[in-house]
């Protein structure tokens, strides 16, 4: 609980420094110069090298059950503010066969692409008919061929406890265009070691491979693999070219995992406070760990 609470602090606090006025105001000095980056407007690198989109195929299993999946993804610079960008990113699929998996994800962030990357970022995940959302704060660290990403922020949602929860990625690029990750991901199911790679053939005009494979307390397991499409404005030749100016790191389907336990509480008086992001209401529906569930005497339902 102390580690929950700690992190919640310190997602508000980040959140908060980023939409302050004060600092906001702090950014331009009284010459109106950008003190993120006083590089004249003209020679800044872009955040985002021009619009461009990728196209994922995945499948596997996630929580042990079997997954398959379509992405899309879209990223752009912001209009007249070039060190600024945005992402979106949607999917749609198939849970064990006879459930709609679903997902979507909204990128906000300013990036140097010598340096790194810091934004706001929130996503939505659902496998009918339960469904959960994330947002906080990403950043990403670029240091030669190593990486660093991580995501911090509130899971909340009709459907789960609202709690604490983060990625953490450490990527090392053993060629331009092959990566290797190493990480971890904290979920309403607990916590996951993951590891993922993606592989960019030179000459396969911008086609990949990649897959993930985690595993963690609760008995949670997963693995998938996939084949992207990327392609738009952007100059990128290479995987460590196209994933520092062109676009962020995708998180779906890894989204999903919290609501891949779930149960139904019998009795009223273990019925659960969540929060959707608006207001605070009961419910019976819950997805979470197993010992959870049983605690509240819900029947489980799909893993």
């Amino acid at each position: 609980m102390r580690a929950k609470i700690k992190g919640w602090g310190l997602t508000i606090a980040a959140a908060a420094m980023l939409a302050s006025p004060a600092v906001a105001a702090d950014l331009a000095n009284s010459d109106g110069v950008n003190m993120i980056d006083p590089t004249p407007v003209a020679e800044q690198r872009p955040a985002v090298d021009g619009v461009n989109f990728k196209f994922s195929a995945v499948s596997g299993a996630i929580g042990g059950s079997t997954n398959h999946m379509f992405i899309a993804s879209v990223a752009t610079p912001m209009p007249f503010a070039p060190s600024f960008g945005a992402q979106l990113d949607m999917g749609i699929g198939s849970y064990r066969e006879s459930y709609t998996s679903a997902a979507a994800g909204l990128h906000l962030f300013y990036r140097d692409p010598d340096v790194g990357l810091l934004g706001i970022y929130g996503d939505w995940g659902y496998v009918n008919p339960e469904h959960a959302g994330r947002m906080g704060v990403e950043g990403s660290l670029y240091n030669g061929r190593v990486t660093i990403d991580v995501f911090a922020g509130v899971q909340f949602g009709q459907h789960v406890l609202t709690e604490f929860v983060d990625e953490v990625d450490f990527s090392y690029y053993f060629t331009d265009n092959l990566r290797g990750s190493l990480g971890h991901r904290l979920t309403s199911r607990g916590h996951t070691a993951n590891i993922s790679f993606e592989f960019m053939p030179e000459g396969s005009g911008r086609w990949s491979v990649f897959g993930e494979a985690e595993a963690g307390e609760d008995d949670y397991h997963s693995a998938w693999l996939g084949l992207r499409y990327s392609f738009g404005q952007s100059s990128a030749n290479t995987l460590i070219e196209r994933d520092r100016v062109a676009d962020p790191l995708v998180r779906i389907p890894r989204n999903l995992a919290s609501v891949t336990r779930c149960g139904e509480i019998q009795d009223p008086a273990n019925y659960f406070k969540s929060w959707n992001g608006f207001k605070s209401s009961k419910h019976e529906h819950l997805c979470a760990d197993e010992d959870e569930l049983e605690d509240r005497g819900a029947i489980q339902g799909k893993m």
